[in-house]
């Protein structure tokens, strides 16, 4: 199958060498001096998984040189997004399909306006990787989980084709008729989590033993329940005990990687993430007083 990872850093580079290592037939668009690396050594592994390098690995910062795929995978910022995807579009024939493993609620929607509703698949991943060095990606985490359905709800051939490919190369692969569930239990954790380790500059360990920061992520959690379940989906009724539970599974000194992001000085996915919640709040008259101070506090680094 032919595949187009767009945005090949820890996440998309990671999923992206795995599908090259099972003979599946990738093209990483990438930029900069990872891109260079890559073209120049091929892309190298560090995985809890096992080691792997890529070599050679086809790569391009254009994606209009590629030509049309099978698959289109989306991981570049959630910032990024329109743009990539207006530039994607020559990547896709009548039986392309995109999916995206962003940050936030909304990337298959806005897929759906630029590229057409009819190629989109939505979807999120639980993992931990990131770029080390040029033409190197870490993997540290025991889970390499990505969870997709049609945004429709229906098990359709093309989901579940997708599917048993993605799973053909090692990743934990969960297709389900209620995806937009999905993304919001995940959304109640990456939201809260990270805006709470961004303002204490602290990694996960910490944030959950002291008392004071413990009881701030338990408040957080509770309000992206309010404003789902105001929305109308349909949480678990158990899901901030099953966040909490999650979050003690994280090594300590593990970083959301919007705390990644601060510390290196780069661009945040604030809007993406807290700056939702607190629209989506307004928008059900939910207060959100913990992730408003966040969103507050971190804004000024935006840019």
């Amino acid at each position: 199958m032919r595949i187009a990872i767009l945005g090949s850093g820890g996440v998309g580079g990671y999923y992206g060498a795995l599908l090259a290592r099972a003979g599946q037939d990738v093209t990483f668009i990438a930029r900069g001096k990872h891109l260079q690396a890559i073209r120049e050594r091929g892309l190298r592994i560090e995985s809890h998984h096992g080691d792997f390098e890529i070599r050679p690995a086809q790569a391009t910062d254009d994606p209009t040189r590629v030509g049309v795929v099978d698959l289109a995978l989306f991981t570049v910022k959630s910032y990024d997004l329109r743009v990539m995807a207006e530039r994607a579009r020559a990547l896709f024939g009548p039986h392309t399909t995109a999916l995206p493993l962003l940050n936030g609620l909304d990337a298959a929607d806005q897929l759906s306006e630029i590229i057409g509703a009819e190629h989109v698949l939505a979807g999120l991943t639980h993992i931990s990787s990131s770029i080390v060095e040029p033409g190197v990606i870490r993997q540290v985490s025991a889970v390499r989980r990505i969870t997709l359905g049609e945004q429709n709800g229906q098990i359709t051939p093309r989901a579940e084709r997708i599917r048993d490919l993605l799973s053909s190369s090692g990743i934990q692969v969960a297709l389900t008729p209620t995806v937009q569930t999905a993304l919001w239990e995940k959304f109640v954790f990456i939201a809260s989590i990270s805006g709470v380790c961004c303002i204490a500059r602290q990694p996960m360990g910490p944030i959950l033993s002291t008392p004071e920061t413990h009881k701030l992520y338990v408040d957080a959690l509770r309000e992206v329940e309010a404003v789902g379940r105001a929305r109308g989906v349909a949480l678990p009724p158990d899901i901030v005990e099953r966040t909490l539970e999650l979050s003690e599974g994280f090594a300590p000194e593990t970083k959301p990687s919007l705390l990644v992001d601060l510390e290196a000085g780069r661009r945040l996915e604030l809007e993406a993430m807290n700056g939702t919640v607190v629209r989506y709040g307004h928008e059900v008259s939910v207060p959100t007083p913990v992730h408003s101070v966040i969103y507050a506090a971190l804004k000024p680094n935006l840019t």
